[in-house]
């Protein structure tokens, strides 16, 4: 009887430890289609179409979005899985560096750093080499100067149209992407979007506002 009481109070001592550990296991949370940030603080608002897999807490990489309905090109259908799911990567670090100047440094084959080798395994675009870069554009993000920097790559495909299909094709295509970069003091925050060109626009027209309502920490101190 004694050893049960033992071990009753020993898992009721050992539950609320497990369920820290399981509650520090993820970046932030989800409540209502509002993932808020832990660690950062801020928060954002995910649109329906997009299914949010949440970072852990130590990753750069806090929060992913793959579009739930999205297209297929005409090459691919008859082999669907070869259609690159659009994609959006929320990423935050620190640095001393601007929004428009960090983009510079991601863009530049000239400068190389422990912080870009880092963030280039995550931005899938930057590390096409036929990377072609389209144009900048500015943006205002919580009242923060932002910067969309846009770009295309080509890519070629060998591809079997099914399992039991003996021969293949060749298929040459591109790929749309952009980058979003807004700073808040010492903080980055980096929004990696990538999808077949020919839904680029349409990928960027229901995304992009997601990204515009992005609330920063400093904004809740403001209306306080």
């Amino acid at each position: 009887m004694k050893k049960l009481l033992i071990l009753g109070l020993t898992l009721a001592l050992l539950a609320p430890a497990a369920e820290a550990r399981k509650k520090k296991g993820k970046a932030g949370k989800i409540t209502d289609n509002v993932f808020r940030d832990d660690k950062y603080g801020f928060e954002l608002t995910i649109h329906e179409n997009w299914k949010p897999k949440i970072g852990k807490p130590k990753e750069n990489v806090r929060l992913r979005l793959t579009q739930r309905q999205y297209g297929v090109p005409s090459d691919y259908m008859d082999a669907k899985d070869y259609t690159l799911i659009p994609q959006v990567i929320l990423y935050v670090d620190t640095t001393s560096f601007g929004a428009h100047m960090f983009i510079d440094s991601l863009t530049s084959n000239a400068y190389k750093s422990k912080q870009k080798k880092a963030i280039l395994k995550e931005f899938e675009l930057l590390n096409e080499k036929d990377l072609i870069p389209k144009r900048r554009s500015r943006l205002e993000i919580a009242g923060e100067s932002a910067l969309l920097w846009r770009g295309e790559a080509k890519y070629m495909k060998e591809i079997q149209e099914s399992a039991s299909s003996i021969s293949g094709k060749r298929v040459r295509r591109s790929y749309g992407g952009a980058i979003v970069a807004v700073k808040e003091g010492e903080n980055i925050f980096l929004f990696h979007i990538m999808t077949e060109l020919e839904y680029f626009e349409s990928v960027m027209q229901e995304i992009l506002p997601t990204i515009k309502n992005l609330v920063l920490p400093g904004d809740d101190e403001d209306e306080g």
